[in-house]
């Protein structure tokens, strides 16, 4: 594919220790390597999709609540726009923190 668009930049409260857990998970029966910072995400055909870099920031504090924040940086590699889609749906899905 050509002419992928740009990076996806999100914030999110996720240490690496978590994000590394619920990754796997989320993709679901796509292959998913790497570690600590650094993945990536393939079909299962093996096609790499998207490669995901974790940038671990300082917790924030709101009263005694410390909350991990991490910024997360997905950049799509040889995806089709309904691979991207999908590969969205699934992290949005899988990251869902219960809530309103």
């Amino acid at each position: 594919m050509t002419d992928q668009p740009a990076p996806i930049e999100l914030e999110m409260g996720y240490s690496p220790v978590e994000f590394a857990r619920v990754l796997p998970r989320a993709m679901r029966d796509w292959q998913v390597s790497g570690q600590s910072t650094h993945w990536s995400v393939s079909d299962r055909a093996g096609m790499q999709l998207a490669t995901i870099a974790l940038d671990p920031r300082p917790e924030r504090s709101i009263g005694a609540l410390r909350v991990p924040v991490s910024r997360v940086r997905i950049t799509f590699v040889d995806a089709a726009p309904e691979q991207m889609a999908e590969l969205m749906r699934r992290f949005e899905r899988g990251f869902h923190r219960g809530g309103g």
